[in-house]
């Protein structure tokens, strides 16, 4: 095929305002050190099978629960384990007692070679490993006055099960820097950085430790699962001031999963005076929120920008949200570890909450379409979370890319998956987890000796190319596919700012 692709090879980061922690009290997050302190005595890595099913779909879900929960949660667990057999998975429960995350990790990584291990569900206090990092926003490897010295908890740690994770490095306190030593948290990661499987938790701990949180969420989960939990099949967008200027790209990137929903962006507008009782008086499925943020609640600007709002926490049961999901763009709102952290109070202490992905550290989820677009599939929430991890790590991470994404993760039930679906009027492409794209800026010239048409990887058509004609740029950023007139072949391209 006669096809000229003029591209540019881009790793340059995207000019968007990074999360910052926000918070009225100035808050700090709590150390690896501190929440040492904090665990109980390990008692020795251990493993009891409770139960499996094999029904031949070579696809294996795991359940995991701490040992010292099964006794309460049984009945609950069993339903789960039925309800995602009956998705068409083989599962597996296990109770889990200790805290090692390596030995968790090597057990996930015989789970993924022996049974195909797709997905793990994480309920109860199991094990976390951390990572450290100094933030490096603008991908130029030298510290800037607004980057900092990092420590969080990181699944990706968990889904990515045959990269090499080392522990090379200390915090130097007197200067906020690392320096060479060993001190229990990961600060090295190399090799094959695609996870190979999704990771989800139920951690409700930090929230309460009453066990009856945990039952009536996977109560909740069932009855979401047979239709008896009312949700609305729309989505409420709403974006504080420093992102107006992607506001309309990422409300269409929601549009991939919810045509219907409502789209609040004006910088006057948007304040707690108005998401408070707008949370509280209608109904959604889908929250996605862009604010600055800390694990206590949210912060919005008004006033021009001169002063802030703030959301706390601790005020989301007595709201009680109906708000099934929730994509929290919100800094360290899913920072698990923390006392009361937000994305936890949003699934946990509502009676509607099923799920909150978000960041345990300062940045979040970029690159929306590359989420959506599986929901939209039907996919669940871990695998599309999986898949836009991998898109991310294609080529590996700069430093700009880790400072964004290796706080991501998911709470809740991984496998539960959004009830609405946008019918595909063409259906040609699966949405694969890996592929090899050329990666254009949005504004360069894309040349075909022939006309092409644009296609998103569901299938539908975005519009048509002629020969010399450039229609890229009136589009948002992802991934794309372009199939040229009387050839069969289609070539994926990615769009960047």
């Amino acid at each position: 095929m006669n096809l000229i692709l003029s591209f540019l090879l881009v790793a340059a980061p995207p000019d968007i305002t990074v999360l910052r922690w926000l918070s009225p009290d100035s808050s700090k997050p709590t150390t690896f050190q501190e929440w040492q302190k904090g665990l109980s005595v390990n008692a020795g890595w251990q493993v009891r099978q409770l139960r499996t099913v094999y029904d031949g779909f070579d696809r294996r879900v795991d359940i995991l629960v701490q040992d010292s929960l099964v006794s309460a949660l049984t009945p609950f667990l069993d339903t789960m384990f039925t309800d995602i057999q009956n998705e068409g998975y083989d599962v597996g429960l296990y109770a889990i007692t200790g805290t090692s995350c390596e030995s968790l990790r090597a057990f996930l990584q015989r789970e993924y070679e022996q049974a195909n291990l797709i997905s793990a569900i994480l309920i109860g206090n199991l094990p976390v490993a951390w990572f450290q990092m100094i933030d490096d926003w603008n991908n130029n490897h030298q510290r800037d006055p607004d980057e900092g010295y990092e420590e969080f908890p990181c699944d990706l740690y968990l889904m990515d099960l045959d990269g090499i994770w080392l522990d090379t490095l200390v915090r130097l306190d007197t200067l906020d820097s690392l320096v060479f030593g060993s001190d229990g948290i990961y600060d090295v990661h190399y090799g094959d950085f695609e996870p190979e499987i999704g990771i989800s938790r139920i951690y409700t701990s930090t929230i309460s430790h009453q066990i009856s949180l945990i039952q009536q969420y996977l109560s909740r989960c069932h009855s979401y699962r047979t239709g008896n939990l009312q949700v609305s099949d729309r989505a409420l967008t709403y974006i504080d001031d420093d992102w107006i200027p992607w506001a309309w790209e990422w409300d269409s990137c929601v549009g991939y999963l919810y045509p219907e929903r409502v789209f609040i962006s004006e910088p006057e507008q948007t304040r707690i005076l108005d998401y408070r009782p707008r949370i509280d008086t209608a109904v959604y499925q889908w929250l996605q929120l862009c604010a600055h943020s800390w694990p206590g609640g949210h912060a919005m600007k008004f006033a021009q920008g001169d002063s802030w709002d703030w959301f706390y926490a601790t005020w989301i049961p007595g709201i009680n949200p109906e708000i099934c999901f929730y994509n929290l763009f919100a800094c360290s709102n899913v920072r698990f570890i923390e006392s009361g952290y937000c994305g936890g109070r949003y699934v946990f202490q509502t009676t509607s909450g099923l799920g909150a992905i978000g960041s345990t550290k300062t940045g979040s989820m970029l690159d929306f379409q590359s989420f959506y677009l599986p929901l939209s599939n039907g996919m669940p929430l871990a695998l599309a979370f999986q898949q836009w991890f991998a898109g991310q790590a294609q080529n590996g991470f700069d430093p700009w890319e880790r400072s964004w994404f290796y706080g991501m993760c998911l709470i809740g039930d991984g496998m539960l998956k959004p009830r609405f679906s946008v019918p595909i009027t063409e259906a040609p492409f699966p949405v694969l987890p890996r592929f090899t794209s050329s990666v254009l800026l949005r504004n360069r010239v894309v040349s075909v000796n022939r006309p092409a048409t644009v296609i998103d990887p569901t299938g539908r058509i975005i519009c048509r190319l002629l020969p010399g004609e450039n229609r890229l740029d009136r589009l948002t950023s992802g991934v794309y596919f372009l199939r040229i007139e009387g050839n069969l072949r289609v070539v994926p391209i990615r769009l960047i700012h």
